[in-house]
């Protein structure tokens, strides 16, 4: 079983994301949808300073993070793996969130059954036609998710707030 913390719209508020990572820091992976207004290192820093040097951390620029120092340092869209699953992280504003049919797109252009983005500021856990859109809502307001892939593949979701 893999767990990842997922939160978008941290908004510099990195009290609320120590916060959420202290309180389900038993994770594999920490992925961030956008949006920080942070340097990556106050993240990363804090993730490996905990004694999880194993949890890999994902994040994308989001539109808030344009004159941000590390928004040259950030993609806008990222890959990665969760067991059988490939996920594609992005903020979403690029893609007219809270519209799917273009993250879909992009999503099933590199294979992935998996999107999560912010952007909103609100909770989504939809699947549409064979891919799981999620979005964990703004950790500035306390909201994040906990993303669970089980051993055979299947995965939940679930809404959290710090």
């Amino acid at each position: 079983m893999k767990r990842y913390l997922v939160c978008s719209d941290i908004h510099g508020r990195i009290d609320l994301f120590k916060k959420a990572f202290l309180k389900d820091k038993a994770v594999d992976g920490v992925l961030i949808a956008g949006d920080l207004q942070l340097d990556t290192y106050e993240i990363t820093d804090f993730v490996y300073a905990k004694g999880n040097d194993c949890c890999n951390v994902y994040m994308v620029c989001g539109n808030c993070d344009a004159y941000e120092p590390s928004a040259s340092l950030l993609p806008s869209v990222l890959f990665c793996e969760a067991g059988p699953h490939r996920i594609l992280l992005t903020h979403g504003h690029r893609y007219y969130a809270p519209r799917t049919d273009l993250m879909s797109y992009k999503a099933e252009e590199n294979g992935c059954d998996i999107v999560i983005f912010g952007h909103i500021h609100r909770f989504v856990f939809e699947k549409i036609d064979d891919i799981l859109f999620l979005n964990p809502g703004a950790l500035m307001s306390g909201s994040y998710a906990v993303l669970t892939v089980a051993n055979d593949g299947t995965v939940s979701f679930e809404h959290m707030s710090v």
